[in-house]
């Protein structure tokens, strides 16, 4: 693994919305529920908290309502260490999305309800970069956030042209999700970011539906590792990319490998294959699982292979994030899935 050049900075930061997620009880469709359960999290604040289970120090930034919600919020967050005294407060709501949990044949399927929420309605003056990016190192950020508004966009680029003028790497996960924005809208978005961008969090569909590369190979593996070459040469600032490659046998039932490329090799981990009680935050809890090996400077085989056993275990709890520390993350690299229980 090559060995990223990282400024004196201590704390890992993620800048997003963090949101309130409702889920009926029993796996039940929202017309049949009476009862909805209660969790807050975000893409961003997942991988941000996931980090902190592993010992980082972090901090979350995000513009939250001035009412009891963004209190919790700020309890649930600080529950995980992170840091939150530069989040803002305001005017606004908090976001909530509705998740109806699938079961069988049936797909999970999410509902949003998410306008005028604080962050969305956000400006730039309400953010201190300077304040904000003091005794950083890592800057995380997603697809998700400059989807939100017009304002969350060219915040969300000041936020990286900061950070890299400040000698601070940079983690982008495209996390595309068309409820949010078109393909066209997330594509100008990226192709402004990629040249600021050291750690890149793009999958096979990204490279064909967001940045429209044309695939040369019919293999999986060999497919992937061509768009990441191509990638690397019209963006040498970036120094790692990854991504998982998931099998869904059934909504109850998935396979998961993980693959991370540095600067010319593919890494793969071992494929995983577990029952799932929640499904969201997986794909967070492995980002968390590459940003930790990265940082540890790990050897990109084991930082991959990490990086998908704690995705793996996420699979088993309940919630967005991760709860799992170092120790469970490292049996099961070291037993397999198989062996977890004996």
């Amino acid at each position: 693994m090559q060995k990223l050049e990282v400024n004196n900075g201590s704390k890992v930061l993620g800048f997003g919305e963090i949101m309130l997620r409702l889920t009926p009880t029993n796996f039940q469709r929202i017309i049949q529920a009476e009862s909805f359960e209660a969790i807050y999290a975000g893409g961003e604040a997942n991988v941000i908290c996931s980090l902190g289970m592993f010992g980082h120090d972090t901090k979350m930034i995000t513009k939250l309502p001035e009412n009891a919600l963004g209190d919790k919020v700020i309890r649930v967050m600080n529950s995980f260490g992170v840091d939150t005294k530069d989040i803002v407060r305001g005017k606004g709501r908090l976001g909530i999305y509705f998740l109806e949990q699938g079961h069988g044949v049936r797909n999970s399927d999410v509902t949003y309800d998410r306008e005028y929420s604080a962050i969305s309605m956000a400006t730039k003056e309400d953010f201190d970069l300077d304040k904000i990016l003091d005794n950083v190192k890592l800057i995380h950020i997603s697809g998700v956030t400059p989807a939100l508004s017009k304002n969350l966009y060219d915040l969300s680029i000041d936020f990286i042209k900061a950070a890299k003028e400040r000698g601070i790497l940079v983690s982008y996960d495209s996390n595309y999700r068309s409820k949010l924005w078109t393909l066209e809208e997330a594509r100008s978005f990226m192709l402004e970011v990629l040249p600021y961008v050291d750690i890149a969090f793009l999958g096979i569909l990204d490279f064909i539906n967001i940045l429209e590369y044309k695939p040369k190979e019919e293999d999986y593996e060999a497919k992937l590792a061509d768009f990441y070459k191509e990638l690397f040469e019209k963006y040498p600032n970036i120094k790692y990319a990854a991504s998982t490659k998931r099998v869904v046998n059934s909504v109850n039932n998935n396979s998961l490998q993980g693959f991370l490329f540095d600067k010319d090799t593919l890494h793969k981990s071992r494929t995983h294959t577990f029952d799932i009680l929640d499904r969201v935050g997986g794909g967070d809890s492995f980002t968390a699982g590459i940003l930790h090996g990265i940082l540890n400077n790990m050897e990109s085989s084991q930082t991959v292979e990490f990086a998908t056993c704690a995705s793996a275990l996420k699979h088993s709890i309940r919630g967005d994030i991760n709860m799992v520390d170092l120790k469970q993350v490292e049996t099961l690299m070291n037993c397999g899935i198989e062996n977890i229980n004996r």
